[in-house]
């Protein structure tokens, strides 16, 4: 999860709606008669907050008006807010703006109560976040392979290299274990967690470790002092388009990207999913959500639900091999 400046927050917490204009809604409400509950597993200011933010300022305008109200509810990695969502009732009054990297990762490294694919239905992707690899600017480290180098240098000499990310079981500790053990390095690498992404920079650039996982979003602000070797992700971020993938270095990985996600409780009206991801889809095209996308740093990237479904279901089979791997350590 990353930090929006107080200006974006402001803007999203002000006058975000009353920014439309000029944007013809839907014929019909989605069979909406009361306001909708939106959701968000984090605190306020945060990344995924900001999403549902700028998203529920928009989408009024494709639903006749019909009001979407974020409420945060925060804590375990998002799992109290998909029980919440969970229990409600399907009538597309209670929805939930997810970060599927951590949310669906959750509910695989743990028994939540939750199985995600029966609990809920996607209506629609609308933004991704993004992990790369990240070292030193100093380093000397241009590429993956330059870092691979480096790592088996070290562990031929006997030694390991430290690397930092914000939690074990974390989207960061899952993306780049697996990259480790794809590259045959587990064994001449050792992860140190902190409590967040500040602590896992602040380890990187102090010399506690040696590299980092980091959201893509945040290097552009630190590109003085860090560099981005590649993307844990199929394609190069929208936004920071300039880091590429490690699929293009010819580097075998796991892509870890973490769609965010418009979801409802199983059950909903498969009509009101068609409805509301249409609106989603026209809110994501609306001037007043690009532009404060384009404040926020936030990538905007759309898939409908079945596209949305497919794509998490292929992240989902990916990740189930590390994630075995990662539940082991975490019961040691």
């Amino acid at each position: 999860m990353f930090k929006t400046n107080r200006r974006t927050l402001a803007l999203l917490l002000g006058a975000g709606v009353a920014a439309l204009s000029g944007t013809a809604a839907l014929a019909d409400t989605c069979g909406l008669t009361r306001p909708v509950k939106v959701i968000v597993g984090y605190g306020a200011g945060g990344g995924t907050d900001s999403y549902a933010r700028i998203l529920s300022s928009t989408m009024p305008e494709f639903l006749d008006g019909t009001p979407m109200v974020v409420i945060n509810k925060p804590g375990g990695a998002q799992v109290a807010s998909m029980k919440f969502v969970k229990a409600a009732s399907p009538d597309g009054t209670t929805l939930q703006v997810v970060a599927m990297g951590g949310g669906l990762m959750s509910t695989m490294l743990r028994d939540q109560g939750i199985s995600w694919f029966e609990d809920f239905v996607p209506i629609a992707q609308f933004g991704v976040t993004n992990q790369a690899l990240v070292v030193r600017s100093d380093a000397g480290l241009e590429t993956a392979q330059q870092l691979i180098d480096f790592i088996r240098e070290k562990g031929a000499a006997g030694e390991k290299v430290r690397w930092s990310h914000p939690g074990r079981g974390s989207v960061s500790h899952v993306g780049v274990t697996a990259f480790l053990e794809k590259n045959g390095l587990l064994d001449f690498a050792q992860d140190v967690p902190f409590d967040g992404g500040a602590g896992t920079r602040n380890a990187l650039l102090s010399g506690e470790v040696d590299f980092s996982a980091s959201g893509a979003h945040t290097i552009p602000a630190f590109a003085d002092v860090e560099h981005a070797v590649g993307l844990l992700a199929e394609e190069r971020d929208p936004v920071v388009d300039d880091i590429p993938t490690l699929g293009e270095q010819g580097i075998a990985y796991v892509p870890t990207e973490s769609p965010i996600i418009l979801a409802a409780p199983a059950g909903v009206d498969p009509a009101f999913v068609t409805c509301m991801a249409a609106a989603v889809k026209g809110a994501t095209g609306h001037e007043a959500f690009t532009s404060m996308m384009k404040k926020a740093e936030q990538a905007v990237v759309y898939r409908d639900s079945a596209g949305t479904e497919a794509n998490l279901k292929s992240l989902a089979e990916a990740w189930a091999p590390v994630v075995a791997e990662v539940r082991l350590s975490l019961d040691q």
